[in-house]
């Protein structure tokens, strides 16, 4: 189930990073402050190359790892 999970997650994940990010920083805006390049920001900037990086490089790691699990 993780793996197949991943494995369509993994066909776009900048997008579903992102958008990952973007729910969490909705139900709980106050998340913002946990990271130096969203402070003071209004909404969710989906388009802040620093949050595409880092939920990019997060994901990534994260799909990785998934790739390792045995069934």
């Amino acid at each position: 189930l993780v793996n197949s999970s991943f494995a369509v997650f993994s066909q776009n994940i900048p997008k579903y990073s992102v958008l990952f990010y973007t729910f969490i920083l909705e139900k709980a805006p106050a998340a913002k402050d946990m990271f130096s390049f969203l402070k003071g920001s209004a909404g969710v900037p989906q388009n802040n190359p620093n949050l595409q990086a880092h939920a990019t490089q997060v994901f990534g790691m994260v799909s990785d790892a998934a790739s390792q699990l045995r069934a």
